[in-house]
């Protein structure tokens, strides 16, 4: 391939994915004198319909839903159900210190789950943009105990030979998400110990 014409392959593979930042972003995770006494006893995930989804197999269709893993189906339960997985996860590793008596429910509300099209994910890959909003409640009383806080918890999507390599050592699109998105989870909530994250930015090529 000529210089010319890598740069220009170039050009053309930035002009379609862009250049963005990768965000990890969350408010001051919770303190201590809050949360001693929760005691998480279930979660929630709420997927509104009024988030805008499509099957149009582009590179970066401007839409709030994407997701194409899990194959034909209601995007809207395939997504909610990820989210609950990964709440799930998150607040798997609670400490004893903080398994209080007062019982409370952690809820997430969808902003946004761009993911990857086949496209996409077949050649240069991008980003999973994961936006939520999360609240703590009371389980009797639904008074708000936290948030709505609101999270970004961007994971690197891979593409092409990559992805490949990545499927074929059980990382596949669903497991990085869940992973990611559940340290980020329990960093805010304050009980991650060494799976916490730090917050900020870094620039990559996605949506």
């Amino acid at each position: 391939m000529s210089l010319k014409t890598w740069v220009f392959t170039l050009i053309v593979a930035l002009g379609l994915s862009g250049c963005v930042r990768t965000n990890t972003i969350f408010p001051d995770p919770l303190r201590e004198d809050l949360t001693y006494n929760w005691q998480i006893v279930s979660v929630e995930a709420n997927v509104s319909r009024d988030l805008t989804t499509t099957d149009i197999n582009g590179q970066m269709p401007d839409v709030d839903i994407i997701w194409r893993e899990d194959g034909p189906g209601d995007v809207y339960l395939q997504v909610q159900a990820i989210m609950e997985e990964t709440m799930t996860q998150a607040i798997s590793g609670m400490q004893t210190s903080v398994k209080g008596s007062r019982k409370v429910i952690l809820i997430s509300d969808l902003v946004q789950f761009h993911s990857l099209t086949e496209r996409a994910r077949s050649n240069i890959g991008g980003i999973h943009n994961i936006d939520f909003t999360l609240t703590v409640v009371d389980a009797t009383t639904r008074e708000v105990l936290a948030g709505p806080a609101y999270i970004e918890s961007d994971v690197t999507a891979f593409g092409g030979a990559e992805a490949a390599a990545a499927v074929a050592r059980g990382e596949t699109m669903r497991v990085r998400i869940i992973q990611r998105v559940s340290d980020v989870i329990a960093t805010y909530l304050g009980i991650a110990g060494d799976r916490a994250v730090q917050s900020g930015s870094i620039v990559e090529i996605g949506r």
